[in-house]
């Protein structure tokens, strides 16, 4: 995951806590990067990130209603990056430095 860089730009906008970047380096297209992760205040109780916390794809508003627009085949990988971004999430809260290769998870999804 070495080729994975997170940006968390904090909002704190109501229920809207952050907002979440990623870029990774793709072997056919090049560098690829997905904007405008969400990371909501909520009031159900996540059991995976152990927080009232929700954590979203990138959404586009039609007819009222909001859709993502970006979509996790593997589920399980979808949590494994979602665990990250919270992780990245708290670290940028006491503003301490965040090496990707330090987060268990990562390493476990390389093997």
């Amino acid at each position: 995951m070495e080729n994975v860089k997170i940006t968390i730009l904090i909002k704190n906008k109501k229920t809207l806590l952050a907002n979440a970047n990623i870029c990774m380096e793709t072997v056919s297209f090049g560098r690829l990067t997905i904007k405008g992760m969400q990371i909501w205040q909520s009031n159900s109780y996540n059991q995976r990130l152990n927080a009232s916390v929700n954590i979203t794809p990138p959404t586009r508003n039609a007819y009222g209603k909001y859709f993502p627009v970006v979509f996790f085949e593997n589920p399980e990988m979808w949590f494994v990056l979602e665990k990250i971004i919270y992780e990245m999430y708290c670290k940028k809260q006491t503003e301490e430095e965040v090496n990707i290769d330090d987060i268990p998870e990562l390493s476990n999804s390389n093997s």
